[in-house]
């Protein structure tokens, strides 16, 4: 018969689960509300829906909609590492062609990650109401759902990586008493090199994984590189028949990576940090709330000191690669430590200051979710812009041949059901090195091209519009959704060949 506190442990444990499968529940919920408004379809996610449909249907990584833009794409995809188009290709394959599709699988990877999340928690001897309270920060962070909603690499990364982490973080908690076997190890090498190979951000959870392999004083477990490297190794070999192709994409990714770090300023960085909230001075406020709550509950991190120096190791190690990378969407990796950080208060949820740090927490990630609903239509199901965009910009395709498109919400899914001969091309991203040489003949053959506003366009194609302005038409659109409030619009220029 088990004693009265090992009861109790099991009943919170319990108590702790059920809340997070509701937590997961009614993540799922909301998604399912929000559907293809939030967050707006995305040109990224055309540009990676098409390898993965080119994969499901021909077994191929043909970007159609960048033939002819970017050399290579028309015969193999290699600017990106290949797992989140294979698994998406299946995805598409066995549930159905559609965007809805690859962002449900998306967002079930999200929740399972808080999953695994948690249990990387416990190992850390969080308490069930502090790793609830966790999971909460995770399942209110606007960005979070942003992005790990999105039919993007992210969410996938996001997930194996942290697979990686829970396999060693089971071994680290030990202190080396459990040596961490050799089969361990190679499982969460796997997973980080797969990581990698989902996204290359995941490299960046190499850091916490040497932390932990250090903590279970396991540096002698050589499988942990061997199992990283075979992921590794099968994409060299994959992308070895194109070598040439790989430099020129993969090599044009990291151009507009270096561009990026040498232009952006460090308030322009301050302020990729902040970009992917709707409200970046309720996020800052977050910020300094969670700066204070952590001094308040000091003599809690002195009694954990491994947790507080693991995961606050872990936070400085992504911020110096967001420094490096500048782009908002690998700020969702940010969230997942500093969420952890954040459980310290609910260990202390009984002291009346700690409830007061915890509440406000909770309420900026709520109150900046709310200002996302009244602004972009976040939960809300009569929320409509993507689809009133298009009633007012196809009847203007009449006619069009080949168009190029750079539009957010990106009109592109109803543009090939409503006219499925009309050959689509999506933007060249604007920092994106690529000489004008490579594309400029493709741009001869295109009859329509249409930008939303505050879109950085590349600027060899701007030119080209701007010296053959005789040649087209140019007017504007704009559309709104039919909601009472109409915070959100969406303005665009198109250019229709005379």
């Amino acid at each position: 018969m088990g004693s009265p506190a090992s009861t109790e442990d099991r009943s919170s444990e319990i108590y702790g689960l059920i809340g997070l499968f509701f937590l997961s529940i009614l993540s799922l919920l909301i998604f399912r509300i929000s559907g293809l408004e939030f967050p707006p379809v995305w040109p990224d996610e055309v540009l990676f829906y098409s390898p993965s449909l080119d994969f499901a249907k021909n077994g191929l990584f043909r970007t159609e909609v960048l033939e002819g833009l970017v050399k290579g794409m028309e015969t193999k995809t290699l600017w990106m590492p290949p797992v989140f188009f294979l698994l998406n290709g299946w995805v598409l394959k066995f549930w159905g062609e559609g965007l809805e599709v690859l962002r449900l699988f998306a967002a079930i990877l999200s929740v399972a990650s808080v999953w695994v999340f948690w249990f990387i928690l416990k190992t850390f001897d969080y308490s069930p109401i502090a790793r609830l309270g966790a999971s909460l920060l995770l399942f209110t962070d606007l960005l979070f759902l942003r992005v790990g909603w999105t039919a993007r690499m992210e969410a996938l990364c996001l997930f194996w990586a942290l697979l990686s982490l829970l396999v060693l973080a089971r071994k680290a908690k030990w202190k080396g008493d459990i040596p961490l076997q050799q089969y361990e190890a190679f499982l969460s090498g796997s997973f980080l090199g797969i990581s990698f190979l989902s996204h290359p951000f995941g490299a960046i959870f190499g850091v916490p994984a040497l932390l932990l392999i250090h903590q279970a004083k396991a540096w002698k477990a050589w499988m942990f590189w061997l199992g990283g490297a075979l992921p590794i190794l099968a994409w060299g070999i994959w992308i070895h028949p194109d070598w040439g192709i790989f430099f020129y994409q993969f090599g044009a990714q990291f151009g507009r990576k270096k561009d990026l770090f040498q232009s952006f300023s460090p308030i322009t960085k301050i302020k990729v940090l902040l970009g992917g909230y709707e409200s970046p001075g309720l996020r800052l406020f977050f910020y300094l709330a969670l700066a204070y709550g952590l001094w308040v509950v000091r003599g809690e991190i002195k009694d954990k000191p491994k947790s507080a120096f693991f995961f606050s190791a872990w936070t400085v190690s992504i911020l110096f690669f967001l420094i490096l990378s500048t782009e908002y969407y690998y700020v969702m990796y940010l969230c997942i430590p500093l969420s952890a950080l954040g459980g310290f208060f609910f260990e202390r949820i009984r002291s009346r200051r700690v409830q007061f740090i915890a509440a406000i927490l909770v309420f900026s990630n709520i109150a900046i979710l709310v200002n996302a609903y009244k602004r972009i239509g976040f939960g809300n199901p009569e929320f409509d812009l993507k689809d009133r965009f298009y009633e007012v910009l196809g009847p203007e395709l009449k006619g069009s041949k080949k168009m190029y498109l750079q539009a957010i919400p990106d009109p592109y899914f109803h543009i090939r059901k409503e006219y499925p001969n009309l050959k689509v091309l999506e933007f060249i991203p604007g920092e994106l090195p690529i000489p004008k040489e490579d594309f400029i003949q493709t741009l001869d053959s295109i009859d329509t091209f249409v930008f939303s506003d505050r879109q950085k366009r590349n600027e060899f194609v701007q030119a080209y519009l701007e010296e053959n302005s005789s040649k087209f038409r140019k007017f504007r659109i704009t559309a709104e959704p039919s909601t009472l409030r109409k915070v959100a619009n969406v303005e665009a220029e198109v250019y229709r060949r005379r």
